[in-house]
This record gives structure tokens, C-alpha cells and sequence, in this order.
């Protein structure tokens, strides 16, 4: 172990010599994550590599233009390709990385329909020695498994400003993403308050209580190519049993046969973002994402990913998962809101 040290730190010192940046650091690991020392050198490390988009700020430009009223490009949605032609990286950028992936025999493989995520697996002991840094193993009282993590990483001369985001180094996200705990509760149908002018003894918030509020119009909705997508994580899915009796209970004006299309058990936060997601949109088409995996950052991507690869995506996405934005890291937080900026661009009828 001490020989596995001292080999990482003379890496370290070669590499500072030789023109590494750092790119992103923190002085520690957030509350509750406890280092167990430095991870096995052979371990083995998949890593996503975010490209730098050609023309970020360009397509910022145009979703601010298009979403002003008054502006000439109000509602002038761009296509699939014409969002692509600002997010995919420059081939001066692929041609860099492809450069030190070549010189370090690494073999990238592109992960995303824009072509700005790379996926690349390498050992600890080579990931240490080419970003500058030392992966450790972290755990949390609160997670089962164990995370592989760092408090520095840095790139080569090289790739400085053509690498956005190595994930996952510093970014360290808790296990828990829901907004607000959820419980069970156990009503019937005599206690279903009518109104917002009503109360329930277990301080449930209807649907028509929340259509009140807001004035969300409870007739049904009549244009059927406007889509809602729900999103849920930590391998949660929405069960159409329990949207059923919900509907019953708290909709009865609704057909109980109202339904989801789902793009991917049932867990209790996707249920009660597709219940009251079905039981406030009135008849709007409803699509349901269940997005696997125990990290919020790299589930955040994937959803991302996978709608720029959808050829019709939804009109509107809702969730009701959150977490701890500094736990992600800048670079991170700053790459996931550009992908959903992406997907706010893009023509959806």
C-alpha cells in the first residue's frame, strides 16, 4: 500500500512538471462521506468525458430568442440537427482528445447523440497518473456500496478547454433525491375533501385542490400532440394499478382506465409523481421514464442523452427528484443544466 502511494505521488509530481491545470478541486468530501484511503490501483474505472459543445452561447442566444415574447424568434424551435450544430464538440476538440486517448491507449466511445460525451475505462493507478490526481474509496452511512472518488482532478495542457467535465471525480451526490420524504397513507373515500375550502385530518393536497390554487383548468385538454413526461430515479417505476384506484378516489370525473406510456415495481415516488401528474393535467398524454442507477448526476445525463436522441420528445418534463447542487461540482451542474437548455430548444409539434 505505502508503494502504492509513493508511486502515485511521484505520477502526481511528473505529470504537474509536464503541464497539467487543475480543474476542478474541493477542500473535502461533503457530510456524511468517509474516506477509506486510496482505491486499489487495478480497480478499474469507467469515466465520462464531456466534450466542449462548439457554441454553447449561441444556443443560448437562441433559447433566450425564442422564448421572449416580441422577439423575431419567438417560437422558432429548432430541429434535432440544428440543436446538434451547437452542442457537438468542434473536430478541433474531438481531434485533441482523440490525440491523448491514442497517445495513452485509451479507446473513447461516443455516448451521446450530440456526440459531446465519451465514455473511457481505465485503471485507477493510469486515471491517477493522467488527470494529476488520487481516487480514494468513500462510503456514507446512508449507501450500501462503496464510491470511488477524488478531491482534485486536473487535465494536460492539451485538453484545456476542450474537456468540460470528468465524471465521476469530485462530484459527490448523496443517496437520498427525493424533494420531500414520502409516506403512505391510508384514506377512503369519505375523507376525500372537495375543495382547497376543505381540510383532510391527514393533510393531503388533491388534485382539484391543487387545480384551485394555480387555476389549471379541469376540462380535459384537447390538443393530443402536446405530450407531459414524468421522470423517476433510484430504479423507481409508476405502477397502473395504483393510478387507477388514485383516479377513483381523487378524480372520479376521470376515466379509471386513464393511463401512461412508459419508455422504459413500482416505487412510492414514481407513484405519486404519475398520480398527481395524470389526476391535474386532465387528459393530457402522459410518458413515463424510469432512469436506473444509484447517482443523480449520471441519471440526470442519461435522461438528457436519451431524449436528444428522440425524434419527437415530450413537450414538458416534470420530476420531483432533487439534490444538493453543490455536491455536484460546477462543472457538472453547469454541463447537466446546458443539456436540459438543449432539450428546451428543440420543436416539439
Amino acid at each position: 500500500m505505502a508503494l502504492c502511494k509513493l508511486l502515485t505521488l511521484l505520477s502526481i509530481i511528473a505529470m504537474a512538471s509536464a503541464g497539467m491545470v487543475v480543474h476542478e478541486s474541493r477542500t473535502s468530501a461533503p457530510a456524511g462521506f468517509v474516506s477509506q484511503g486510496v482505491a486499489p490501483a487495478n480497480d478499474m474505472l469507467t469515466l465520462r468525458v464531456a466534450l466542449t459543445s462548439n457554441n454553447v452561447a449561441g444556443l443560448e442566444d437562441k433559447l433566450m430568442s425564442l422564448s421572449t415574447p416580441g422577439s423575431p424568434g419567438f417560437r422558432q424551435w429548432l430541429s434535432m440537427e440544428e440543436v446538434k450544430s451547437f452542442v457537438q464538440p468542434s473536430l478541433e476538440t474531438v481531434s485533441a482528445f482523440s490525440a491523448f486517448a491514442s497517445a495513452n491507449g485509451l479507446k473513447p466511445t461516443v455516448i451521446s447523440p450530440n456526440g459531446d460525451w465519451v465514455s473511457i475505462t481505465l485503471p485507477v493507478l493510469q486515471a491517477n497518473q493522467l488527470f494529476a490526481t488520487q481516487f480514494e474509496v468513500f462510503t456514507h452511512p446512508d449507501m450500501s456500496n462503496t464510491i470511488t472518488r477524488t478531491l482534485s482532478v486536473s487535465l494536460p495542457s492539451e485538453l484545456v478547454g476542450h474537456v468540460d467535465v470528468i465524471h465521476p471525480t469530485t462530484q459527490f451526490i448523496g443517496p437520498n433525491t427525493r424533494l420531500a420524504p414520502a409516506s403512505s397513507i391510508s384514506f377512503d373515500k369519505r375523507a376525500v375533501a372537495a375543495s382547497c375550502n376543505s381540510s383532510l385530518p391527514s393533510g393531503i393536497v388533491t388534485p382539484t385542490c391543487l387545480q384551485e390554487l394555480y387555476g389549471i383548468p379541469a376540462t380535459p385538454a384537447t390538443e393530443k400532440t402536446n405530450s407531459l413526461l414524468v421522470t423517476a430515479y433510484e430504479d423507481e417505476f409508476a405502477q397502473t394499478a395504483d393510478l387507477s384506484e388514485f383516479l377513483k378516489l381523487l378524480r372520479p370525473d376521470i376515466p379509471s382506465t386513464t393511463t401512461f406510456t412508459s419508455v422504459d415495481d413500482a416505487g412510492t415516488e414514481a407513484n405519486l409523481d404519475i398520480q398527481y401528474t395524470t389526476g391535474v393535467a386532465t387528459e393530457v398524454p402522459i410518458e413515463f421514464l424510469s432512469v436506473g442507477g444509484d447517482d443523480f448526476g449520471t441519471s440526470l445525463l442519461d435522461t438528457t442523452t436519451f431524449l436528444d436522441g428522440v425524434a419527437t420528445p415530450p413537450s414538458v418534463m416534470t420530476t420531483s427528484y432533487a439534490d444538493n447542487e453543490a455536491d455536484f461540482g460546477i462543472s457538472m451542474a453547469t454541463k447537466i443544466c446546458n443539456g436540459y437548455m438543449a432539450l428546451g430548444s428543440r420543436v416539439y409539434l
